[in-house]
């Protein structure tokens, strides 16, 4: 099953929440590996801090490099730009199409219409990966209710199915944090939700929150 992993923005936890799935997935003896094919910030000669921890947690072996590590700490499109280069679908499809695992978790870099060269973002992307889920990953907080609507909106428009929803915990909870859930489900938002805790992702909590949530993939029809 290709899985893919987008956000309502950037910092919002899809790394957290990928190495707590494929660890989760690992465990349970599944062949996983966790994919992230674009990201910035990166220093010289060494891999992405959220691809080498989503590969350290896979039980498949992940190829390296990833295709585009790029060193500023910028947003991915404007990164390859000041590194000289443009990001290309084809090099990303057959990166990910060259991981025969039977589970892959693609964890995309930024929001989910942040752009990654010019008429390309995180969308185009991980449409072009024809994935058998989405999971979307908003913050657990007052807005994430206008969030997720916006990305479900940008899904619905190519014709896409509505993401598995995950919210995680905020660094610091406010007056609507633990409410989020139920209002994305009882204003028809998001059918299905689920929620993350901020411990760490190899945690018992976190892998608990995690095990509900490849429960739900595994016994869900692909779509």
């Amino acid at each position: 099953m290709r899985i893919v992993i987008v956000g309502t923005g950037t910092g919002i936890g899809k790394t957290h929440l990928g190495v707590a799935l494929v660890a989760a997935a690992a465990r349970r003896g599944w062949s996983v590996a966790g994919l992230k094919p674009v990201e910035s910030g990166v220093p010289a000669d060494s891999p992405g801090e959220d691809a080498a921890a989503l590969a350290a947690a896979s039980s498949f072996h992940v190829k390296h490099p990833q295709p585009y590590a790029l060193p500023d700490p910028v947003s991915p499109h404007l990164a390859a730009r000041r590194s000289g280069v443009t990001i290309d679908l084809d090099r990303i499809r057959r990166w990910v199409d060259d991981h025969h695992a039977p589970w892959l978790f693609i964890e995309t870099a930024g929001a989910l219409l942040s752009p990654l060269a010019r008429d390309l973002t995180n969308l185009d992307l991980a449409t072009a990966l024809a994935p058998d889920r989405w999971l979307l990953v908003g913050v657990d907080r007052l807005g994430v209710l206008h969030d997720i609507a916006a990305c479900r909106l940008a899904l619905e428009t190519h014709h896409l199915p509505p993401p598995v929803v995950v919210l995680q915990a905020p660094p610091t909870p406010d007056t609507s944090t633990g409410t989020n859930a139920a209002e994305l489900r009882l204003l028809g938002i998001a059918p299905d939700v689920f929620t993350m805790p901020r411990s760490a992702p190899l945690s018992d909590d976190s892998q608990q929150a995690a095990s509900a949530i490849l429960d739900h993939l595994q016994s869900a029809p692909s779509r």
